[in-house]
């Protein structure tokens, strides 16, 4: 027993170190690079004696936990960084370069078992031993803890690899940021105090019920008082005054704990806000290794580190953030020779600043001073892909043709390496960009390099958005993409060159009504007017008709889950404070598909002449059933929902249905189970069955086409129209 609980306390152990692990490798590979940018001899001087002191500390945290081979490293390194702090003397950038592999020798060592630390220490030698040969002997000043080998006058020869010419080193790359972070106690401790607050909401509730108690009691002696009018008038008169008194008190008790939560809620974003730097500080050293494999020079400098966005935004900009700066230095920073050739200095550099555009915004770019892009390439290579035609392409000014750098497959390499050379970096920043929200800029600077704008938001899980409607569905636009809502009448609205477009100050922009884009039937009722939202993005915009605009509130985004993970035109689902869904629209899905709009499909036309046709929804899952019922109905059907297949089958017992599409994984009664039934019931055995389910096994489809199935649909490549068209068949 007291094994296990050492073995237990030597894992915590080990888990605390290896946070503080990587906090003191950021330092010494920052701390490092940062030494070869200075040229100010008492900067240089801070910045020993603060590497020092780090490769000291990590040198103790490591006989902590007994890691034999990184205290060695940390030992080696702490006895430079005291050889030179002693004599006073700069570094040389040799020997940088040396100490940087050393602390990617350490982050190897922490990440590591004990098995894979024994077969690094052949490495952990030869790092020694390379830094004491930088050592001259003769300069060497003894401390208390000095290896032995500081003095041996004849150190073993470097030991090299050779690195072939297709074996060029790869560029490492920071892994995701852990799952554990730091919270200051102060950001705890208030969220504690409005976390204590929430008791009243407890006590609120239980008050309630017992008001509610006694309405229901006094409700009771009323029924039993017809026979008496007097006393039944006077005892509406004392209920009526309870009622009254009930719904004060819930409205100021609604109030207070409405401001409980959003203080709580406002309190939880503050906490989950981390400097900018905390999640991003390996980023120097990862552009030196980048520029250091392609026999570059290239430096990083971050300006705005200590301004703090939500964390799970940091997360998600990791990658397309690494891939702005690898574009950088492939295809920004010129070689060596090139930037000697043109009298710049031979170090290229890249800036990362970040700076709150607003409350709700922050601005994010990366700029080199390398050449900029150049537009003519860009153009020939979206020929060459197919993205645009001669003609079109020729139309194009300076700043249209550099935005097709986010196209993907665009890319002006001659050849693909393990840099860059796909086309698909820039891609991904831009559609990450527009994920969360926000939007990506290219433009070419003045006196030559390029510079990468993305608009992120601070802040997730939350948005203010204005509410409209179609039909009976309600359909959210984010506020941040909206310029302004309004009602036309329809002679406001012209047809220019077979486009519809809206005149909004003076401006022509192209209108499309949002039931067209989503591929929906019109509204029901014809209006005189017609609600128009205008959306923006980047300098396009886009006049949206919707059948009614309602009002702007903030609401909660939740997913779809990860069966409809991807629907086209539609971010997200929110619960309205009417306890309504909405779907959150998908703005940049919208530019896309404005593009590509058509007139209504002949299925969904033959859908809505039929609307008398009935179908049975089932599923489990209360979203995906809202989601179904609301895609069958918007095209005209006559849509029953069912929890299960059990419910189901006793719904198809009372009343007809021209179809039925379900779920498979459900309780008392699953999909398949449910197809069986029906065709044993000889009322219903020939009524068409269709499975939308997230099982894609062939075993499972074989199952379901078994069991009597019509159709089996995947949810992972669920798409609306594909299941349109199954019922079309089916019913006609």
């Amino acid at each position: 027993m007291l094994d296990m609980q050492n073995e237990a306390f030597r894992q915590r152990l080990l888990e605390t170190f290896a946070q503080e692990a990587k906090e003191h490798i950021d330092n010494l590979s920052n701390g490092l690079l940062e030494l070869k940018k200075s040229s100010a001899p008492e900067s240089s001087k801070a910045l020993v004696e603060t590497l020092f002191r780090e490769a000291h500390s990590f040198k103790g945290a490591s006989r902590s936990v007994n890691i034999v081979e990184l205290e060695e490293v940390c030992k080696a390194m702490e006895e430079v960084f005291s050889h030179y702090k002693l004599l006073g003397l700069t570094i040389p950038d040799p020997l940088i370069e040396i100490m940087l592999e050393a602390s990617d020798l350490l982050s190897t060592l922490s990440l590591g078992d004990e098995l894979s630390r024994r077969d690094q220490k052949p490495h952990v030698q030869e790092i020694i031993t390379r830094l004491h040969k930088q050592l001259e002997p003769d300069f060497l000043i003894p401390t208390k803890e000095m290896s032995p080998l500081a003095f041996v006058s004849e150190v073993p020869q470097k030991i090299t690899q050779e690195i072939k010419p297709d074996e060029s080193p790869k560029v490492q790359e920071e892994s995701k940021a852990a799952e554990t972070i730091r919270i200051p106690l102060k950001k705890l401790n208030a969220i504690m105090e409005q976390t204590e607050e929430m008791l009243f909401a407890k006590i609120v509730s239980k008050r309630h019920t017992e008001m509610l108690s006694s309405i229901m009691e006094e409700i009771g002696e009323l029924k039993k008082m017809q026979s008496n009018p007097q006393a039944m008038i006077s005892k509406l008169v004392s209920v009526e005054s309870m009622m009254h008194k009930a719904i004060k008190q819930s409205k100021g008790d609604a109030r207070e704990i409405a401001l409980s939560v959003d203080r709580l809620l406002a309190q939880m974003k503050e906490a989950l806000t981390l400097p900018f730097s905390t999640l991003f500080y390996t980023l120097p050293k990862i552009v030196h290794d980048m520029a250091k494999s392609v026999g570059k020079e290239a430096v990083l400098n971050v300006i705005g580190g200590e301004i703090e966005i939500d964390r799970r935004i940091l997360e998600e900009m990791h990658d397309p953030i690494i891939h702005l700066l690898r574009n950088a230095v492939d295809h920004g920073i010129e070689s060596i020779q090139e930037r000697t050739r043109q009298g710049k200095s031979s170090v290229g550099t890249i800036t990362l600043t970040l700076n709150q555009k607003s409350a709700t915004k922050v601005e994010l770019t990366v700029c080199d001073d390398g050449e900029g892009i150049p537009p003519q390439k860009i153009k020939l290579a979206a020929i060459k892909k197919g993205i645009i035609d001669q003609e079109s392409a020729e139309a194009l000014d300076e700043q249209s043709i550099l935005n097709l750098v986010f196209q993907s497959g665009i890319t002006t390499a001659l050849s693909v390496t393990d840099l860059s050379g796909r086309g698909l970096g820039l891609a991904i920043v831009q559609e990450k960009a527009q994920q969360l929200g926000g939007q990506a800029y290219v433009q070419n600077k003045e006196g030559g390099g390029a510079e990468f704008t993305v608009i992120l938001p601070l802040t997730m899980a939350t948005f203010r958005g204005v509410v409209t409607s179609l039909n009976t569905q309600k359909y959210i636009f984010p506020s941040e993409h909206i310029s302004r809502v309004m009602s036309v009448t329809h002679d406001r609205i012209k047809n220019v060159e077979g486009k519809e477009m809206v005149v909004v100050d003076h401006h022509v922009i192209p209108f499309y009504p949002l039931h067209t884009i989503l591929e929906l039937p019109a509204p029901y009722v014809e209006s005189h007017f017609v609600s128009v939202v205008v959306i923006a993005s980047g300098d396009e915009l886009l006049a949206i008709g919707v059948e009614g605009i309602d009002y702007e509130e903030e609401v909660m985004v939740k997913s779809l889950g990860k069966q409809l993970s991807r629907v086209k035109n539609i971010a997200g689902v929110a619960l309205l404070a009417s306890d309504v869904p909405a779907l959150i629209l998908n703005v940049s899905d919208i530019f896309k598909s404005v593009g590509m709009v058509s007139l209504k499909s002949a299925v969904q036309k033959k859908a809505v002449q039929k609307q008398k046709s009935r179908i049975l929804v089932v599923d489990d899952s209360p979203t995906t059933r809202a989601l179904l019922q609301n895609i069958m109905e918007m095209v005209g059907y006559d849509v029953v929902s069912a929890v299960d297949g059990l419910d189901a089958f006793e719904a198809l017992q009372k009343e007809p249905f021209d179809l039925v599409v379900s779920d498979v994984d459900m309780p008392r009664m699953n999909g398949f189970e449910l197809t069986e039934a029906i065709r044993r019931d000889t009322k219903n055995a020939e009524l068409p069955i269709i499975l939308v389910t997230s099982l894609e096994s062939e075993e499972d489809k074989e199952k379901g086409m078994k069991a009597g199935a019509n159709a089996y649909i995947v949810k992972s490549t669920f798409d609306q129209n594909n299941l349109l068209e199954n019922i079309q068949l089916l019913i006609d």
